[in-house]
């Protein structure tokens, strides 16, 4: 199972670079809304049928279309960041929290509204003419702003996957996620923030504690999403979303991570910014 989830995580970070920088704008926002419309019927047919998931995926599609407004947009951020807020504390009050999360209302709400911010996110840092970064000086393209929070995403998962394996005693989040400890996720928050900032704090011209803040954010709210669709796997009493990614299940499973680390990230800047 290790084996196949290395050659499957290693061709999709192959993959993944050339379709960040290559493709163009209009083209990589309809390859973005493909990923998230095909995460979140996975995320739904958890829950729904397939006839009832297909008809909200139809709606969603409505709303992913209204982030194309500027203002919209920044507000499907900021709901899918409250939306988060309020996961954490469903989270870290698991099982008690299980018949709120089984509400058809509250599954449906939840999974449409960190799809709606990731989208949201992804489409506001694509469309921006304006480099994102320029708050801290950054002269560094949009989409290498977008290549750097997916990499923090994947290096936290990285981390504390092999740091819990080998150094991990202590359960991080036992009813929720038991696989996650408290050593691999220690191990992630050390190593991910270091690397991410000294490898690009000779790019930083200001506003550099700023910066560290929101790289340190990012990272730990990276953890969070990879709990909140266990949360919602846990409630169904499933291990994977699908079986679509060999080692990995569905590709919710996969983007669990990047869809509260990209939409949470656009907006700390905004509030930064």
């Amino acid at each position: 199972m290790l084996k196949q989830r290395l050659i499957s995580a290693l061709i999709l970070s192959i993959g993944i670079v050339p379709v960040l920088f290559l493709l163009p704008n209009n083209y990589l926002i309809i390859f973005i809304l493909l990923l998230t419309c095909v995460s979140l019927q996975e995320f739904l047919a958890l829950r729904f049928s397939t006839l009832t998931t297909i008809l909200f995926v139809c709606f969603s599609l409505v709303l992913f279309y209204f982030s194309s407004f500027p203002g919209l947009n920044k507000v499907f951020i900021g709901f899918s960041a409250l939306t988060y807020l309020g996961l954490f504390f469903l989270i870290i009050s698991f099982p008690v929290s299980k018949l709120f999360l089984q509400r058809n209302f509250i599954w449906l709400t939840s999974g449409v509204a960190i799809h709606l911010g990731f989208f949201a996110s992804l489409y506001f840092l694509i469309s921006q003419d304006e480099l994102v970064l320029k708050h801290f000086g950054m002269d560094i393209t949009n989409r290498t702003t977008l290549l750097i929070i997916v990499l923090i995403s994947v290096m936290m998962d990285s981390f504390a996957f092999f740091g819990g394996k080998k150094f991990g005693k202590s359960k991080l989040l036992q009813n929720v996620s038991p696989n996650k400890t408290i050593e691999g996720f220690l191990i992630a928050m050390t190593l991910t923030p270091t690397i991410i900032l000294v490898t690009t704090s000779h790019l930083v011209e200001k506003n550099f504690y700023q910066f560290i803040i929101l790289i340190l954010i990012s990272s730990f709210v990276s953890v969070i999403g990879d709990a909140v669709i266990s949360l919602f796997k846990r409630v169904v009493e499933v291990k994977d979303a699908s079986n679509l990614i060999p080692g990995h299940g569905g590709l919710l499973d996969r983007i669990d991570s990047h869809l509260a680390t990209i939409p949470i990230f656009i907006f700390m800047l905004l509030i930064l910014s």
